[in-house]
């Protein structure tokens, strides 16, 4: 006997009719325990199976003539750490669109491409209002230095400085073959009629959240393409915005996000200042100026809101050769992803680092005009590979987590590829290339066939 009350015995020992297990049980079974439990457990498990159960739902109704363009499940880049055969030729591994600068890419099967690059690449940016003071408008006395005059700039901004933009998901909602039928009269407030959007989802974690339950998905969409009557609607602008060292002329399309979730995202970002998303002007996009082809003097080039070039390429083996340098205590040893980097165009089948000396290369198919004739012909796509990538420390980011590590790649990569006397103190891996043609087409699987090598000297931004 464990207890008793009164004489009479409570629990008995498992050979005496109730073992301690039964107790509990009957203990368990009570109404008033039950109550208790259910108001205690009960929102905990509901919360549980919205979360597990529960699929977010799509930014984008189907039947408003638009598809979801790129690669929903199996990656190119999965087993990306394993060398590929050494019979093997060189192909685009995967293809990369990055609709939202710095946010996340789409992983592409094929892919349009311009003079400007990919098809949606870099077509928008998010910038933040800064404050300074304007140094051409000096106080005149000391008094009035107080009230000296500020000027104010909107900044593009990247992983560099806020790495959780790694974690807004991009997709691309495109218009249907049967949207596009010239018979169909699509409505200018339609997405369809303003060449679809990009929806951006983020998590929304509040200051309490155990376990992770209360998080919640924000989405909004913002058009491709809008028309005149769209733009007029939504009050849009065209502001100017440094980056870098230009003065890009933009269009500002931030009253597309509903001003709550903008202040949540500028939360979830950490940014302090007026957060903004623009749009590239088509009308003025930005000249690129730097290790332009010398056989094609006569000839302009422009970009969006890339760094510097239209198109950025890699091969796998170069990041595998980064993957060994790390430090062994990295976790990333051996396995780095390549993704960090951020490239449009993977390649497998390359020697570690051997585009490094390519010049000219053929990659896909492209059209064009045939010299003094009305005509176009399909040719091999001709890039131009204008000079190495000099690395700052965004590829310290990681593109699943949105968190920075404090060294890695960065440290390893200045270890051996500073590489470029143009670039130092940077260190280098992937090369910037330029399309030489205004139409063309790449797919995962292309050959790449190169034309023509030589010495590269990186040429700086800034003087």
């Amino acid at each position: 006997m464990v207890a008793s009350e009164g004489g009479k015995p409570l629990i008995w020992i498992k050979n005496n009719h109730v073992s301690l297990t039964d107790h509990y049980y009957e203990y368990l079974q009570s109404p008033a325990v039950a109550a208790v439990l259910c108001i205690l457990i009960g929102p905990l498990l509901y919360s549980l199976a919205q979360q597990t159960f529960r699929r977010p739902r799509s930014p984008v109704k189907r039947k408003q003539d638009l598809y979801r363009l790129g690669l929903s499940k199996r990656s190119n880049l999965d087993e990306q750490s394993r060398p590929p055969s050494e019979t093997s030729d060189a192909r685009v591994k995967a293809l990369f669109t990055y609709p939202i600068k710095s946010c996340r890419g789409i992983e592409l099967a094929a892919s349009e491409v311009g003079a400007t690059g990919l098809k949606y690449d870099r077509l928008f940016t998010f910038a933040q209002l800064v404050s300074s003071p304007d140094e051409s408008r000096q106080p005149r006395s000391r008094k009035q230095a107080v009230n000296h005059d500020w000027k104010h700039e909107w900044r593009f901004i990247t992983q560099r400085e806020f790495p959780r933009l790694a974690l807004l998901r991009t997709e691309l909602w495109v218009p249907s073959r049967k949207s596009q039928d010239p018979m169909k009269k699509r409505k200018k407030s339609s997405w369809a009629g303003n060449g679809g959007c990009v929806a951006v989802r983020f998590p929304l974690e509040p200051g309490f959240n155990p376990f992770g339950l209360r998080t919640e998905t924000m989405t909004f969409r913002v058009p491709l393409m809008p028309s005149s009557e769209w733009a007029r609607n939504r009050g849009y602008s065209r502001e100017t915005m440094t980056i870098w060292k230009d003065q890009a002329s933009a269009i500002n399309v931030t009253n597309d996000i509903p001003p709550d979730t903008l202040e949540k995202l500028k939360s979830f970002l950490g940014v302090s200042n007026t957060l903004g998303l623009f749009r590239v002007d088509d009308r003025n996009r930005r000249a690129v100026t730097r290790s332009l082809p010398k056989d094609r003097p006569e000839e302009s080039y422009s970009v969006g809101f890339g760094d510097a070039f239209p198109l950025h390429i890699l091969s796998l083996a170069s990041v595998r050769a980064i993957a060994k340098d790390l430090p062994d205590k990295s976790k990333d040893r051996g396995r780095l992803d390549a993704k960090r980097f951020r490239a449009n165009i993977y390649l497998d089948g390359v020697p570690a680092y051997e585009e490094d000396e390519w010049k000219k290369v053929h990659i896909g198919r492209c059209i064009k005009r045939i010299s003094d004739q009305r005509s176009f012909e399909e040719t091999d796509g001709e890039y131009h590979v204008a000079c190495r990538t000099a690395r700052c420390t965004l590829p310290n980011v990681d593109q699943d987590s949105g968190v920075r590590d404090a060294n890695e790649p960065y440290t390893a990569l200045g270890k051996t590829r500073k590489v470029d006397k143009g670039a130092y103190p940077h260190p280098c891996l992937g090369m910037q290339m330029i399309p030489l043609f205004q139409q063309g087409l790449l797919r995962v699987g292309d050959e790449v066939k190169v034309v023509e090598t030589g010495e590269h000297s990186y040429e700086k931004m800034f003087g």
